[in-house]
């Protein structure tokens, strides 16, 4: 297990900020070479999310906002929002998720956003979509397994540069099992894997709970203890292992994609000290040179 491993799976990260959360900070302890996720939930304010991008813009750092299809009304509305995003950044990088909640009016799935071509029209050329290793509480796995083939048949048909960002989870088994299957039905797609940051279990646990996110969340009340010990100072390092261990040439996971739970700007930090490489492994457990949590 290697020290370079993890740090080369951690260059280049991204985090998500939540806009509720946006109004709490007064400067983002990141580089630039960083880019954030914009979260875009059901009950959300779309001007919320616009002052936010502005804001990650104005820290001169790239802002990557999510596009929730089932709450956008119609394609007039989707052509509207992203003119507003355009007027705040010139970030060439978008997600675009099927979203919580009720479906508001026309557009009932990501694809109806993706094949419409306004993408590309407004600059958008680097496309995150959603992937699912362990499923979804919202839709069944024949349904997620038919929609990313016509995903991966657009990018191919229309040259579109599509990422998988995923779910995040805590057991490594059921993701690395996912990218073989991607492997094996020759899905050529970039995986940025989705890992809960550093945080309490008790705080873990209710994400996890709220998500939904299927057998992993299983492992993390069988192993509560060991889980909680690790993740009240530090994060779950044996995955983090796992994960930067089994990434690679060979691998489709090829980035790093970090959920803020224990705190966003903390949450910065310990990413910020992985990344450059100031920790040391300690039986298989990562120790920061720099106490954060």
């Amino acid at each position: 297990m290697s020290k370079d491993n993890i740090v080369s799976l951690i260059q280049g990260f991204t985090i998500e900020l939540n806009p509720k959360v946006r109004f709490k900070l007064d400067t983002i302890p990141l580089d630039t070479k960083n880019h954030i996720y914009i979260t875009y939930l059901p009950d959300a304010s779309e001007n919320d999310i616009l002052e936010t991008i502005e804001f990650v813009s104005n820290q001169k750092l790239i802002p990557i906002p999510h596009l929730p299809a089932r709450t956008m009304k119609d394609l007039n509305h989707v052509k509207n929002f992203l003119t507003e995003i355009r007027n705040r950044t010139d970030s060439e990088k978008i997600l675009v998720i099927g979203g919580g909640g009720d479906q508001a009016g026309e557009i009932k799935s990501s694809l109806d956003i993706l094949e419409s071509g306004l993408l590309t029209e407004f600059g958008f050329h680097h496309i995150g979509i959603a992937g699912h290793p362990e499923g979804s509480p919202d839709i069944n796995q024949e349904t997620i397994d038919q929609f990313l083939n016509k995903k991966f048949e657009l990018s191919k048909l229309k040259n579109l540069n599509f990422e998988l960002v995923t779910q995040f989870f805590f057991n490594a088994e059921p993701f690395i099992t996912w990218c073989e299957k991607l492997k094996s039905e020759n899905i050529d797609l970039p995986v940025r894997v989705g890992f809960p940051g550093p945080a309490s279990f008790k705080t873990l646990l209710n994400f996890g709970l709220m998500s939904g996110v299927g057998n992993s969340l299983n492992f993390l009340k069988k192993n509560s203890s060991k889980v909680s010990d690790l993740l009240t100072k530090t994060s779950n390092d044996e995955m983090l292992l796992g994960l930067s261990n089994y990434a690679g040439s060979d691998s489709p996971l090829k980035s790093f994609h970090c959920f803020p739970f224990g705190g966003f700007e903390k949450t910065c930090m310990w990413l910020n000290e992985v990344q450059s490489g100031s920790f040391s492994l300690e039986n298989d457990k990562l120790k920061l040179h720099k106490k954060i949590f």
